[in-house]
């Protein structure tokens, strides 16, 4: 066997910027498995060759389940580990998606959300049971990626459904219920470093002078 020889790395970043259709996921789909077949080709020939991973940046306010859940399938399908950053906005089905990355990151500005699958019928009576059994389908597909991939219940997402509510969640309350992996580009200072940081300097203060009358009674 060859040495070891490693793919450029920007060849393996890819983007979501867009509502997610089959005209915006077509392209991820298909590097996303060129990829796959070249590391495994790589592996057959050079020594001890170890895949980099692929950079899936998301921005993404949402849109078709169904093409959604093809890439979903690319990405749980992938040997070559995903990672998959976002920036700006997760939102919908979008949500989906970057839940099911390898190692999911967003940055600290980014906006989450979660709401109810939504569907449009203007049938007769059959043609609207039937697209309401097939919306109950898709949901409990996707409120299932959320529950393997995250600290999500059933419960947690029932309030939301009741009231016909959109879940709005910062990178940090992301974080917190597993939803991310790990928060990016954080401001310099945290809250929490800045509390610190006031602590230490409050306990390295030098004291104050005492006043010119207690020094007078401490004289005598």
């Amino acid at each position: 066997m060859l040495k070891i020889q490693q793919a450029r790395p920007k060849d393996r970043i890819l983007m979501l910027g867009e509502n997610v259709d089959q005209a915006s996921v077509k392209d991820i789909i298909r590097s996303v498995y060129d990829i796959n077949l070249d590391d495994e080709e790589k592996e057959m020939t050079f020594t001890d060759y170890d895949r980099p991973p692929i950079h899936l940046i998301l921005n993404s306010y949402g849109g078709s389940v169904y093409d959604g859940l093809a890439l979903i399938g690319a990405i749980e399908l992938s040997v070559t580990p995903i990672i998959i950053t976002c920036l700006g906005s997760a939102m919908s089905m979008g949500l989906f998606i970057l839940a099911s990355g390898h190692h999911r990151r967003a940055h600290h500005l980014s906006t989450v959300m979660y709401h109810q699958i939504s569907t449009l019928s203007w049938d007769k009576l059959e043609g609207i049971k039937k697209d309401i059994a097939e919306a109950e389908r898709l949901e409990k597909l996707c409120d299932g990626i959320l529950f393997k991939r995250s600290k999500l219940k059933a419960k947690d997402l029932e309030e939301y459904k009741i009231r016909k509510a959109d879940w709005y969640m910062s990178a940090e309350e992301a974080l917190r219920i597993g939803i991310i992996d790990e928060i990016i580009g954080a401001p310099l200072i945290s809250k929490e470093n800045a509390k610190r940081i006031e602590k230490e300097e409050k306990k390295g203060t030098p004291a104050k002078k005492p006043s010119k009358k207690k020094q007078r009674k401490e004289a005598k």
